[in-house]
């Protein structure tokens, strides 16, 4: 009896281990601007990304990020880069997918020993999100702002340097799209 209990201990154990092995972890991509620019590029695709466990961390008060009611843009495969922001500086991120790609774009400012990922994140200095603006109304009815799709964030730093975090996600649960990711640094 003791035998059995046991391998079925150990084939518990393994089903656990093959289970978390299926997880990826979370890729971030470091960007740096090259010599002598203030701007770097990138061209990406969600589906290198994957879908968040939970959205939750975003709503938080500590956060800010998007609140739940808006969770649907953002509920898709998540893609990260970090950059530095440099003290005295100010920073714009665009986002342009390609194909009318639904995406959208966040970035949370963090210090430059505090890199947690989401969902991971229990705070944030700050964070923005761009996406589309709508308004739900009753009857089913939603009405929506002119988009191009483009989604753009700026920050600017006075006496501290930063990591920026960026997020991009497909939204209403895409899983694919390409985007051209721009980050353009000038000192202030």
């Amino acid at each position: 009896m003791k035998a059995r209990i046991y391998l079925s201990m150990i084939f518990a154990f393994l089903s656990m281990s093959a289970f978390a092995q299926k997880e990826n972890p979370l890729k971030v991509t470091p960007l740096s601007l090259p010599a002598n620019s203030t701007t770097v590029e990138v061209k990406g695709d969600i589906k290198e990304g994957q879908i968040l466990s939970s959205l939750r961390w975003a709503e938080q008060s500590s956060v800010a990020c998007f609140p739940g009611t808006r969770f649907e843009m953002f509920n898709g495969n998540h893609v990260f880069y970090r950059i530095a922001l440099p003290a005295a500086s100010a920073m714009t991120i665009t986002v342009t997918p390609k194909d009318n790609a639904q995406i959208s774009l966040y970035a949370l400012r963090q210090g430059t020993s505090d890199q947690a990922i989401p969902p991971n994140v229990g705070s944030a200095i700050s964070c923005e999100a761009s996406y589309p603006i709508y308004a739900n109304l009753p009857g089913g009815k939603t009405v929506k702002n002119k988009d191009d799709g483009t989604r753009k964030i700026e920050y600017t730093s006075v006496r501290s340097p930063y990591g920026i975090l960026i997020g991009i996600a497909g939204a209403k649960g895409a899983a694919v799209g390409e985007f051209t990711l721009r980050v353009a640094i000038k000192p202030r």
